[in-house]
């Protein structure tokens, strides 16, 4: 059945569009979008007033569990918490069991996203077999077998003769390398402790150096810091193939709001105290961070259950993603609302070099958020869709609730 969607908000950055209008949804396809659509007798009716629709959320990095580690998350669940979220696409880096290192693994992967997922996944190929660092993948199958993206994410390639070829190819096949920024001689110092801040930046630096000699496509995963920030903005001064991201974790939270040895605050890269909080917020207000990304990564109760050391590093983040961003950075810091929707619609699709998705236009996918902005709660972990319920947001009083998720023309999440 089509769908018509009546007296909403539209809040659609890529076209600069804030004002109220109809949409008409035609099979999986946005077909009308009016000051005033009239409904038909077989046509589906949403009355929106009092909600804005935006463009459906899509996220550049998450952790989806499966295959290997179902205890954690399963496609099923971690897309169901992700609609849940107002998300219509996730891409899954490929830190799984096996890893996503071979086109016949990719292949594999896309036949159960076809079986069991609610909205769109779009797979993330490790740069290294097994995301060991030692051999090479073979990036151009990868690319071929459907990755949008090459990345080791949950461990930094160390070695500059592999991200070499990563840049090249990524230059090549026109897709971004999207690197986690940990020096891991450094790191491995600190298992019982919060690692220091350098282990980031100095890997970022190499990244952006080895980016430059290459011409290559540079994303930078989940910026903690100020230093990070700058190689960055210094990149996209001169011109370089340089984005980035930031976590809610790491602009919302800071280490006078949570103990940091604290086992459900335990996040690689770890948060940091107010300085490089602000440094990571005013990167935002500035551009220099291009995209809000949840490095959703769900763990067993168990695994937080335990001392800092032997915890597992990761925050279930995908369903409160946009409450946390709405409420710290446009309620308290006054990000205009349109900047923030931008950063979780039409930029990470621009990124990912997606096509017909982040965007509310005729032709473009019926992926559509419905927002009541005025609608408060109190995050509470047992009531996510996802497995994890890991998160350092319990008590946390928000605004911004989803109330509707629509993939393709079909809704996939409703609270109303």
């Amino acid at each position: 059945m089509n769908i018509l969607i009546q007296n909403g908000i539209v809040i659609n950055p890529k076209t600069n569009l804030h004002d109220k209008r109809d949409i008409l949804i035609t099979g999986d396809i946005i077909s009308q979008i009016e000051a005033h659509i009239d409904a038909n007798e077989d046509i589906e009716v949403i009355d929106a007033t009092g909600l804005a629709i935006s463009p459906g959320f899509i996220d550049l990095h998450v952790h989806l569990r499966e295959p290997g580690f179902e205890s954690k998350e399963t496609l099923k669940t971690g897309t169901m918490a992700a609609a849940k979220g107002g998300f219509t696409t996730v891409a899954c880096m490929p830190n799984t069991k096996p890893a996503l290192d071979s086109a016949e693994t990719i292949a594999r992967l896309l036949k159960r996203i076809e079986e069991t997922a609610v909205i769109s996944v779009l797979p993330i190929g490790a740069i290294t077999e097994n995301i060991e660092g030692q051999i090479l993948t073979n990036h151009e199958s990868l690319i071929n077998a459907g990755v949008i993206a090459l990345s080791d994410d949950g461990k930094t390639t160390m070695n500059d003769d592999f991200m070499r070829m990563a840049f090249d190819n990524s230059r090549k096949f026109n897709v971004p390398v999207i690197t986690h920024s940990e020096d891991h001689t450094i790191t491995s110092q600190y298992k019982d402790e919060v690692y220091p801040i350098e282990a980031e930046y100095k890997v970022v630096q190499r990244d952006v150096a080895l980016c430059r000699e290459k011409n290559g496509i540079l994303h930078v995963a989940h910026v903690s810091g100020s230093e990070a920030l700058k190689a960055i903005k210094e990149a996209k001064t001169e011109g370089l193939s340089v984005t980035c991201e930031a976590a809610p974790h790491h602009f919302a939270l800071n280490t006078s709001l949570i103990d940091p040895k604290d086992p459900y605050s335990k996040v690689n890269p770890p948060i940091r105290g107010t300085e490089e909080q602000r440094a990571v917020i005013e990167g935002i207000r500035s551009g220099v961070v291009d995209i809000i990304a949840t490095d959703h990564a769900p763990h067993e109760t168990a695994s937080k259950e335990t001392t800092y050391g032997n915890a597992s590093f990761g925050i279930s983040g995908i369903e409160t993603a946009f409450q946390v961003a709405y409420t710290e950075l446009v309620l308290k810091e006054k990000i205009a609302l349109d900047q923030i929707i931008a950063m979780m619609t039409s930029k990470p699709a621009e990124i990912g070099r997606l096509e017909k998705v982040g965007s509310i236009e005729v032709g473009y996918k019926a992926n559509l958020t419905m927002i009541d902005l005025d609608a408060e709660a109190v995050i509470e972990p047992s009531s996510f869709l996802s497995k994890g319920k890991n998160t350092p947001f319990k008590g946390l009083r928000v605004k911004g609730a989803v109330v509707k998720t629509i993939y393709e023309g079909k809704i996939v999440y409703s609270k109303i």
